[in-house]
């Protein structure tokens, strides 16, 4: 049965996601979305992983019809694992961003 009552868009898009522990040594990961929706995502991991409840910062590069793009950055959180990635909840806030992450596209 589904759960969600939220679209879920096939979204295919560059994610930078960096980890947020409280120990400081934060880890950065280029991933790219499967899937998007306005309460969460799933990131293809390409053979990493990432345990559930690990809390993470994620930057999604959205491309405009111009050519040129936006960052939009939110927290989340990792609520399931599973072999070819992981689904994320976002806390709900987001905000776009003109510093990109530095990052290979």
């Amino acid at each position: 049965m589904e759960r969600r009552v939220v679209t879920r868009y096939n979204l295919q898009v560059p994610a930078h996601v960096e980890t947020m522990p409280n120990s400081g040594d934060v880890q950065s990961y280029e991933w790219k979305t499967r899937d998007v929706s306005s309460s969460g995502a799933f990131l293809l991991t390409e053979g990493q992983s990432l345990e559930n409840g690990t809390i993470i910062k994620v930057n999604l590069y959205l491309n405009s019809f111009s050519g040129s793009g936006s960052w939009v950055e939110m927290n989340g959180r990792v609520v399931r694992a599973e072999s070819e990635g992981v689904g994320v909840c976002f806390d709900g806030q987001y905000q776009f961003v003109s510093n990109a992450p530095d990052i290979d596209m």
